[in-house]
């Protein structure tokens, strides 16, 4: 038999009763179920109506009685038997060994923070790439406008380029693009570039930044096409769209699994600092330097156009690092350089 003490909670009373519980042990299975007693009375309940809680430190025990309220106990030893008698808690007792010792406790939060940081680190990213693919059009377009506002509010200026000059550089672009057999989706708009200086940066939807200072710098149009070139590298990959998502996390993931897409529209409020002070990962600044020599070899446009622009912007920012701008900081600017410097066009076609 296994006997204990524990107090009576009958589900009608906050008020708790001290009882007496008696118990079949695990060889005589008698009597068939808990007895528990009180100077009020005494009640029998089945093994079947029994579930014994976890434990959790020294918190005391609870003793579910299906219909009939339940039992809090101290006596960790006895309700621990009782849990083996019903067949319950191995898990829950195996679970509470490990926690009790401290080098478990150190392996499992050095585990944890690692998992953590995997998970920041390329989880992330990761899911944001597959996300981006449920976001509608209209959603991305909606959060570069925003965006685009709040940077002219923040940062950017109105350009002073003549709106002929700005004419001439779309015509120029567009005419590229239809000779590449097609660009994404783009928009390219013009701005004073204020703190930013010469530069140039992609938003969500398509639209192109380029500030009246890189226009300046460049010393023929086909760099400043070159520079486009990279930029819709950016667009086509939806990288701004991604670094957001990635930014946001699992707020915005949950949005998406729960089907509120509309509130990822939100973002655009905070896009602005996230996209100035984040800059793009090594793997995106890759994928958009290869989409600028791919449409540059198909249209025929030397590579070095763009090693020249960024060679000119490296030797006025020296050291500079901003962020989601051309000019990022990974991969190193003179590696990215070098790689332009080194190829060449083929002469079929060209």
């Amino acid at each position: 038999m296994n006997s204990f003490t524990a107090r009576y909670f009958d589900g009608r009373s906050s008020a708790a009763r001290g009882v007496s519980c008696i118990s079949g042990s695990e060889k005589s299975p008698e009597p068939d179920g808990l007895l528990v007693r009180d100077e009020v009375g005494e009640i029998h309940v089945p093994w079947s109506r029994l579930r014994v809680g976890d434990r959790l430190a020294g918190v005391p025990r609870v003793i579910y009685l299906q219909g009939a309220g339940e039992l809090h106990s101290d006596d960790h030893a006895a309700v621990d038997a009782l849990a083996r008698r019903l067949g319950q808690g191995r898990l829950a007792a195996g679970v509470f060994r490990l926690e009790s010792r401290l080098w478990v406790a150190l392996v499992a939060l050095v585990f944890s923070v690692a998992a953590a940081w995997l998970g920041l680190r390329h989880g992330l990213p990761w899911l944001a790439e597959v996300v981006v693919e449920s976001v509608p059009a209209g959603i991305e377009d909606g959060m570069g406008g925003h965006a685009l506002a709040a940077l002219d509010q923040w940062v950017l200026q109105p350009s002073a380029l003549p709106a002929s000059r700005q004419e001439a550089l779309r015509q120029r672009l567009r005419a590229v693009c239809e000779q590449a057999g097609g660009c994404p989706s783009w928009r390219l708009e013009f701005r004073g570039g204020g703190e930013l200086g010469a530069n140039a940066l992609a938003l969500p939807g398509g639209t192109l930044v380029f500030t009246d200072e890189i226009v300046k710098l460049a010393h023929h149009d086909d760099e400043l096409i070159a520079v486009a070139a990279h930029e819709l590298g950016h667009v086509r990959h939806h990288h701004a769209l991604r670094q957001a998502l990635a930014g946001a996390g699992v707020v915005v993931f949950s949005q998406v699994l729960i089907g509120d897409l509309g509130g990822i529209a939100d973002l655009a409020s905070g896009l602005p600092a996230l996209l100035l002070q984040t800059g793009y990962s090594r793997a995106m600044e890759s994928e958009a330097d290869a989409h600028a020599l791919a449409l540059m070899r198909r249209t025929c446009l030397p590579p070095r156009r763009f090693a020249d622009i960024m060679t000119r912007l490296e030797a006025a920012r020296p050291g500079a690092a901003a962020g989601f701008t051309l000019f990022s900081t990974h991969p190193e600017t003179r590696e990215r350089i070098k790689v332009f410097r080194v190829q060449e066009l083929g002469a079929r076609g060209c």
